[in-house]
């Protein structure tokens, strides 16, 4: 018996057979590739605005907390000395902060930190030792505040408190 090849023939799908008996691409398939590249762009950019502005609001609330921070500091540091040390119980509480002390301190300490004005810092005596300051500030909104969303309120406290201890002795 003779060898016989066995020849199968082949089809190879060409850039014309794929579009059609006309020789042209269906038509839903035109575009395709640019409109999933214009809807990621236009996600990615969404995104890039919605961090930016978070991003712009948390730094501005870090920004308060740490104002309120020192000034709380800054105004506990302002015991009345004479109080303590000539009195005769300096452990007395008496009127180791004065208020008036209490205030000028937020308010120098307020005016070194944000000259501009933006951050507002309010204080308080909680009791004759503990100070409590208020911070808050108003951020405009970079990206889309132009779309109508008004401006965020970030609100920071802190207290600070002075304690005198009798000397060791």
């Amino acid at each position: 018996m003779p060898f016989r090849a066995l020849v199968v023939p082949l089809r190879v799908a060409s850039a014309a057979g794929r579009r059609g008996a006309a020789g042209r691409r269906a038509a839903g398939d035109r575009g395709t590739v640019l409109m999933l590249t214009l809807g990621y762009l236009l996600l990615a950019s969404m995104l890039a605005v919605v961090v930016t502005d978070v991003s712009a609001v948390y730094l501005a609330r870090r920004s308060v907390a740490s104002a309120a921070d020192g000034a709380a500091l800054a105004a506990a540091q302002r015991i009345n000395e004479a109080a303590v040390y000539t009195a005769a119980d300096p452990l007395d509480p008496g009127d180791r902060l004065p208020l008036a002390d209490v205030l000028t301190a937020v308010a120098d300490y307020q005016y070194r930190a944000d000259p501009s004005g933006a951050t507002v810092l309010t204080a308080s005596l909680l009791d004759e030792n503990t100070v409590q300051v208020q911070g808050s500030r108003v951020v405009e909104l970079p990206l889309v505040g132009f779309l109508g969303v008004g401006p965020v309120t970030v609100h920071a406290s802190a207290d600070a408190q002075t304690v005198v201890r009798a000397a060791a002795g």
